[in-house]
């Protein structure tokens, strides 16, 4: 935990594209397109675009986990926590639980400094429905990033990889536009990304309550018990390479 939060181009890099969508894109787009449509109801085009923006900030956090794996080899840290009697399951449940919890924190942030910003009417029951939803959907990006960080032992090609895959995935997704509206080959590509989910999940609750965000948040679940599943696997392998 330490490591995720002392090291100053970790915090940047998570937090800079968090601010920059919230200051300059959701600002000026509110005011240029107004509302949109969403399951039948017109919104605020603010309203739309937090959940969107939390999940931008999550795969922003996301990325500041991955990368932690590769800094605690380089910099001898992974051979100094091993001269501890630490088990195996230990090490690697803490490291879940660490990088799950940044996650969720940043992504709160982000709500929090949406909050500041525009005029979120939302019902009680939508709120607990959205913090829920984070915490779901955290388990599973950050879960994902750091199986991509286990399974690619190049740290250039990690950082290659996940520059190009973050900003794919949150564009081919309905993140800041109705899907309706997006071209038909993206609507296809959406079909299987997991970010179309992932906002399913943070904009039903925030707009339509537990109703809506259930069944992606279920999914989002089981998605993430698969994932850790397989990245406790694969670390457990890495630690008796070191």
């Amino acid at each position: 935990m330490l490591l995720l939060t002392r090291n100053r181009t970790n915090l940047l890099l998570a937090i800079l594209p968090t601010a920059i969508y919230l200051l300059l894109f959701a600002t000026s787009l509110t005011n240029l397109v107004g509302t949109v449509t969403y399951r039948g109801a017109q919104v605020g085009y603010a309203e739309f675009t937090i959940p969107a923006i939390m999940l931008s900030s999550m795969l922003a956090a996301t990325t500041t986990t991955g990368t932690s794996l590769f800094q605690e080899e380089m910099g001898g840290m992974s051979l100094e926590v091993w001269s501890y009697p630490v088990s195996r399951g230990g090490y690697i449940a803490g490291k879940i639980v660490a990088t799950t919890a940044l996650v969720v924190v940043q992504s709160l942030a982000a709500l929090i400094v949406g909050l500041l910003l525009f005029d979120l009417g939302w019902p009680g029951g939508h709120w607990l429905a959205l913090v829920v939803g984070t915490v779901v959907v955290s388990l599973t990006f950050n879960g994902l990033y750091l199986l991509f960080a286990a399974l690619v032992r190049d740290f250039q090609r990690f950082m290659v990889l996940i520059n190009v895959l973050g900003p794919f995935l949150l564009f081919s997704s309905p993140s800041f536009y109705p899907v309706e509206r997006m071209p038909l080959v993206l609507r296809w590509l959406s079909t299987v990304n997991p970010v179309t989910y992932g906002i399913s999940c943070l904009r039903g609750g925030a707009l339509a309550g537990w109703d809506a965000m259930w069944p992606s948040g279920l999914g989002m679940l089981a998605g993430a018990i698969v994932l850790f599943t397989v990245i406790a696997a694969v670390l457990n392998r890495r630690i008796r390479e070191l």
